[in-house]
């Protein structure tokens, strides 16, 4: 009998993102010591390696960078992995099953607001303000681009960006050459070691071309789960 070897893999890979959306908050206990989305990858690779993970959807995972088939490098001081343009679209085809699946999508809301709705909230939050200021977003991608091929990027960079969320940053002392973004009253309160964090998450998908697909995707996660939040994030607000 003849089988269909990619419908096999897909079929596979989805009982795999359904058991794993269900298990999700016994995977990887150790992994709750870390911080922000290193949480998330950390508790992923207790179930599927990148190599798998590379095979389940048939397209490499990175184009370039530290990473091997195996293992996340997340502290390396010159480099940072490019995803491959097509795994973001990827993941938005097979990561959210519940969408079609109503009794999936009761066993898993919990296990969303529980475990995964922080952060969520927290990446799009950053995004939302980076986003505000398209030419500053796209400037800092290039200089971190350049910094890390001319092997210059400092360890502490990122620390610039600590203070992000709150409506005094700024990137220039002159208040007619700093750049302008739009403050939503609240967002200051989040972790300033997560926003660092996240603020570098997009500077690299900016760098790498990525960064509508994850946005995208994660816009997709939002309407699924946390519909009023995405509502109130997205209704028209001033400076």
């Amino acid at each position: 009998m003849f089988v269909d070897k990619t419908i096999e893999r897909e079929t596979k890979f989805r009982d795999l993102v359904e058991s794993t959306w269900i298990q999700y908050p016994k995977l990887g206990l150790s992994c709750d010591k870390e911080i922000s989305y290193h949480k998330f990858y950390c508790k992923i690779q207790t179930i599927i390696s990148l190599k798998k993970l590379s095979e389940y959807l048939g397209i490499p995972i990175f184009e370039s960078g530290p990473h091997t088939k195996y293992y996340l490098e997340l502290n390396s001081p010159n480099d940072f992995g490019h995803y491959h343009p097509e795994f973001p679209v990827k993941l938005r085809e097979y990561l959210l099953p519940a969408k079609s699946n109503k009794a999936l999508y009761t066993v898993t809301l919990p296990i969303y607001e529980h475990s995964i709705r922080n952060i969520a909230r927290e990446f799009f939050i950053v995004y939302q303000k980076l986003d505000s200021n398209p030419k500053f977003f796209r400037k800092e991608a290039d200089r971190y681009l350049m910094l890390v091929e001319e092997k210059r990027l400092d360890p502490y960079y990122l620390d610039r960006f600590i203070l992000f969320l709150y409506p005094a940053f700024t990137d220039n002392e002159d208040p007619e050459e700093s750049s302008r973004f739009v403050y939503r009253k609240g967002d200051e309160t989040i972790d300033a070691q997560v926003v660092k964090e996240l603020v570098g998450f997009w500077i690299r998908r900016k760098a790498d071309g990525t960064d509508t697909e994850f946005v995208l995707g994660l816009i997709d996660l939002l309407k699924l789960y946390d519909p009023e939040f995405y509502q109130n994030r997205t209704v028209t607000t001033s400076n």
